[in-house]
């Protein structure tokens, strides 16, 4: 009798087929590479499915960076993974990019198919005791984060998708991180009581650090990049964060400033409150 592949196998065989595939022509709907992306993010979900939750809470993460014109997007995935594993090691982590010219092909494919798809899987993973966060960096615009693949760009996600692919969080704690130019008007659609939102910007401005060079957005890397951050609870890095990015401003001359907004739901401002590291439980 034949015996069937057991998950670690199963994970094995996803990764080499990646590895395989990655370097084929690459396109976010069709041929070698959707068929890379999709090895890619299958090999994702199952190794978030494999991983044993702890009985207490632990961080529940999915970063995505949609515009393949500036490499600040990727590392701003990069930069909020580092700050979620200080919180919690042992982080379940889904990461997705349209990767910039000179950036590897190692993640899944940020299509919004593919962004409905993980967010699906992380409302199925996280439990009440758990904290979810959700970076999505990329170019906007009011109403809009957009989606280009290899300077070509795709419908964009808009407040209600992005309203809607969130519905099933239900009631669990979830930070919302939107780096965008105009990512405060997604605000009004997305306030939740069990929701944290920061932006990069208020509604009608424009937020800075996106050429194709830099390595974070301002606002990621003065929101998650700051000393002793475990530390500090998430109103207390977003106060310093404002301060930050409003003297970064002012030196170099960019103006209007961003004004980079906050909101706290009634049932999130306890925690939003407290120690980001007393999230989690960690081992002794």
């Amino acid at each position: 009798m034949r015996l069937l592949p057991d998950r670690r196998s199963i994970l094995s065989c996803v990764l080499l087929s990646a590895v395989c595939l990655v370097g084929c022509v690459s396109t976010p709907y069709s041929g070698t590479g959707k068929d890379s992306s999709d090895v890619l993010l299958r090999a994702q979900i199952l190794k978030a499915e494999d991983a044993a939750p702890p009985p207490a809470g632990r961080v529940v993460f999915a970063g995505f960076a949609m515009h393949s014109q500036s490499k600040a997007f990727r590392g701003d995935v990069l930069t909020a993974e580092s700050w979620v594993r200080k919180i919690d090691p042992a982080a379940v982590v889904f990461k997705l990019d349209n990767p910039a010219l000179g950036q590897p092909a190692d993640w899944p494919y940020a299509t919004a198919e593919n962004v409905a798809i993980v967010l699906k899987k992380v409302a199925e993973l996280a439990r009440p005791q758990d904290k979810v966060v959700i970076l999505f960096s990329t170019h906007g615009n009011r109403d809009v984060l957009s989606i280009n693949f290899a300077n070509q760009y795709y419908p964009p996600l808009n407040g209600a998708w992005l309203d809607e692919q969130l519905a099933g969080l239900g009631g669990r704690p979830t930070v919302l991180l939107l780096s965008a130019c105009h990512s405060g008007s997604f605000m009004p659609r997305l306030r939740a009581p069990s929701r944290v939102i920061l932006t990069a910007a208020a509604a009608d401005r424009s937020s800075f650090g996106c050429s194709f060079d830099s390595s974070n957005t301002f606002f990621v890397d003065a929101l998650l990049n700051q000393e002793r951050s475990g530390e500090k609870s998430l109103v207390e890095l977003m106060d310093a964060a404002k301060v930050d990015i409003d003297r970064r401003e002012r030196e170099m001359g960019l103006t209007p400033p961003s004004l980079p907004q906050s909101f706290y739901g009634l049932r999130s401002q306890a925690w939003a409150r407290q120690p980001v590291r007393s999230w989690v439980e960690l081992p002794h």
